[in-house]
């Protein structure tokens, strides 16, 4: 079972002291996250989706039909907001035009 709460920071810190909450999952920015760590320090569990700074790398013998649809939509398919969103994209010289 479990209990989605929506809040400011004053609750997220409630929640996070609360030792009768074993699981805290936070979803946000990398500082907001660092606000969560001592929730292992009461010995429970914390996840954390943070701000991510991933790549996508193009081969030079990828699949091109394949490749540009999906660059595609990594920015507007869901609007930039995952924290899986792509903010590189590094292309083989070979691939580049």
């Amino acid at each position: 079972m479990f209990t989605t709460v929506c809040g400011g920071a004053d609750i997220g810190e409630a929640i996070a002291k609360d030792s009768r909450i074993p699981l805290v999952s936070f979803t946000g920015i990398s500082e907001g996250g660092q606000k969560y760590s001592h929730v292992n320090s009461r010995f429970g569990k914390c996840s954390l989706e943070l701000s991510g700074n991933n790549a996508i790398i193009v081969m030079d013998d990828a699949d091109l039909s394949l490749v540009v649809p999906s660059l595609l939509f990594v920015p507007v398919g869901t609007a930039g907001q995952r924290c899986t969103s792509c903010r590189r994209l590094l292309i083989h010289e070979h691939v580049y035009d």
